[in-house]
């Protein structure tokens, strides 16, 4: 049975068990089992004699929920290692289609520099998205930003060279972990993993750390939130060298004083291909280490 399309229909309205048996061609005790499946997935769905199956709470999160809220194919994993390596996998099994890897927890989910990326299991954004710019290998990173402002846009959020999404205070928020693929002269595709912490309250050890309900108060619907996100990031036009003044609107690091690596100085613009320009330095990769105007760190 087409559990996805058994949730349309239960969601336009109530309908019987037997009448639902009868459109997939099941017996009733399938469509029970198939409706049992859904409200584990944190789906409220009500039976009654008279009114037969309705959706009282769309909230779910899960391998039916997620296609069905985003109107398009997820694949779905309860737990995994890393999005990225299983959107790598499915990449390989199918080249040409757009793969959307969603997790509800994993343990091998890696941050920039190989750090590990720690997120409490059902209460966090873990996803990974195969993207194709139509740019040269070397505006590979641009894009990057480009996505990660987009994110910032939904979130309400700064973004932090080069690739964290922030509070104006500086808290991380999420992590993006971009794998490129690309042949000479241009980008074959891009796996955008991304890291949000959405209704996690504590963050053992982790400081600077926070969360969207830590910063709220307010506990959000995570596939709504999803659905949001992919869209911003996929309507970012990158048939060419994208706009990257929505990322200077959302910095956090232009204007300020940094520090990456033996570089130190003002931060004062983002290039063309994603180098940050500090102390009329380009810099390419590293990590922002932001300083008071005395040159300490903070």
């Amino acid at each position: 049975m087409d559990r996805v399309a058994l949730l349309q229909v239960i969601s336009e309205g109530g309908i019987a068990g037997s009448a639902l048996a009868q459109r997939f061609g099941v017996s009733r005790a399938a469509v029970w089992k198939a409706v049992e499946a859904l409200r584990e997935e944190g789906l409220g769905i009500e039976g009654t004699a008279g009114d037969g199956y309705r959706l009282t709470d769309a909230t779910g999160f899960g391998p039916v929920s997620l296609p069905w809220r985003l109107h398009r194919p997820v694949t779905f994993l309860p737990h995994c290692g890393s999005t990225n390596a299983e959107a790598r996998r499915c990449l390989s099994e199918d080249p040409d289609s757009v793969h959307l890897v969603v997790a509800d927890a994993q343990d091998a989910g890696r941050g920039r520099l190989g750090r590990t990326w720690i997120a409490e299991p059902g209460r966090n954004l873990l996803f990974s998205l195969v993207l194709r710019p139509s740019v040269p290998p070397q505006l590979a990173a641009c894009c990057v930003l480009a996505w990660a402002a987009a994110m910032a846009e939904v979130l309400d959020c700064q973004v932090k060279w080069p690739n964290d999404l922030v509070t104006p205070s500086g808290l991380k928020l999420g992590g993006i972990l971009a794998e490129l693929q690309a042949e000479a002269d241009m980008v074959r595709s891009v796996i955008l993993g991304v890291g949000i912490n959405v209704n996690q309250r504590e963050f053992p050890g982790l400081p600077q750390a926070t969360s969207l309900i830590v910063e709220s108060g307010k506990e959000r619907d995570r596939a709504s939130l999803l659905a949001e996100l992919v869209a911003a990031i996929e309507a970012v036009d990158t048939q060419g060298p994208p706009d990257l003044d929505p990322w200077r609107a959302r910095s956090h690091t232009l204007g300020r004083q940094v520090r990456i690596g033996d570089v130190e100085g003002l931060a004062s613009e983002v290039r063309a291909d994603g180098a940050l320009i500090v102390d009329g330095t380009p810099v390419l990769a590293g990590d922002v280490e932001m300083l008071a105007e005395d040159g300490c760190a903070r």
